[in-house]
């Protein structure tokens, strides 16, 4: 599901986002699954769970062919 990022400013991103506790979860595959489809909506190269309002510490990144940054090596 794409989820909405949160621009400068939201009070939301002011917060310290806790560390995850549970791995393996339903619960974080779909947090994950969730930031993938976003990241890939919006043609980025990386994700912060509290950039969609979710105080959590975890972060995607990956990049091969991204029209926003053209001549970014596969990551």
């Amino acid at each position: 599901m794409i989820r909405e990022v949160l621009r400068m400013g939201d009070p939301r991103l002011l917060g310290r986002a806790r560390e995850v506790e549970h791995f393996g979860t339903p619960e974080l595959q779909a947090l994950i699954n969730d930031m993938r489809d976003t990241m890939a909506h919006l043609d980025g190269a990386g994700l912060a769970a509290p950039q969609i309002g979710v105080p959590l510490r975890v972060v995607i990144f990956g990049v091969s062919a991204n029209p926003r940054y053209p001549d970014a090596e596969a990551v």
